[in-house]
């Protein structure tokens, strides 16, 4: 209802309304304040035909004649930094506009109207609205590939999956005397947090932890909080590089 009252107080006659695709944590629309996790893809299509993309889109609207947006409503959460890549995929494959894959993104209401001077006040209809779950996902570009990965949240990374001590003592016997010991500080005890962080990851992945335990782990660790704080996107990007590292070292 509050977002009723705003778009009642700035009437669609005679502004301009538009929407972001994503949620803030603060007010304002830096890209640093996008929240940590992303639920659609985004696309001002312009002149190319929107259901000519793969995956088709889960909603399109017509901002002017000849010209649409549109929004893939993904099955999981994607860091804003996966989502904007995902965007960017989509915009660049199909014929849409290359300056519009950030996270901070603003697209028109659909049942708005387009007051650009020489439109002829458009209405802006929905062409298309089907919020199902698409699981399928853009190719990435060729540079994306090696820096992105699909991160969902629910599927592969819960931090709140599990307790950090029952996840200690399901490993212990795998982890050598430091790596156990650092997993049940409490508080910061050593310098060089990135350190101490990176042994956590690499002794638990090494002993065979899932992504879920570690990062259950890390996110209950005094030296990842006192470090990065509550920041579900940094944990994910740690996580994914440091086992990428190790990998690699093998």
């Amino acid at each position: 209802m509050c977002v009723v009252d705003v778009l009642r107080s700035y009437s669609r006659h005679e502004w301009d309304q538009y929407f972001s695709p994503n949620v803030y944590t603060r007010k304002n629309r830096k890209l640093s304040s996008v929240f940590h996790t992303c639920w659609f893809g985004w696309c001002d299509v312009d002149e190319a035909d929107p259901f000519a993309f793969n995956p088709e889109p889960s909603i399109v609207w017509q901002t002017s004649p000849g010209r649409t947006q549109a929004l893939w409503v993904w099955g999981d959460p994607h860091t804003p930094e996966t989502a904007s890549a995902y965007s960017k995929a989509l915009a660049y494959r199909y014929g849409g506009d290359k300056g519009g894959s950030a996270a901070n993104k603003l697209l028109r209401i659909p049942g708005s109207y387009n007051h650009k001077p020489g439109y002829g006040k458009p209405f802006i209809p929905l062409l298309k609205f089907d919020f199902s779950e698409v699981s399928e996902r853009p190719k990435l570009l060729p540079r994306q590939r090696g820096e992105y990965k699909a991160n969902f949240f629910g599927r592969d990374l819960d931090p709140h999956a599990h307790s950090k001590m029952e996840v200690w003592k399901k490993y212990r016997r795998k982890l050598d005397a430091s790596t156990s010991s650092l997993i049940r500080h409490n508080t910061v005890r050593a310098p060089d947090r990135s350190n101490r962080i990176f042994a956590m990851v690499a002794g638990l992945h090494e002993a065979g932890a899932t992504l879920d335990e570690i990062a259950s782990v890390i996110w209950a660790s005094p030296y990842f909080r006192d470090k990065h704080g509550d920041n579900l996107s940094r944990l994910v990007r740690e996580i994914h590089s440091i086992i990428g590292k190790v990998e690699d070292a093998r």
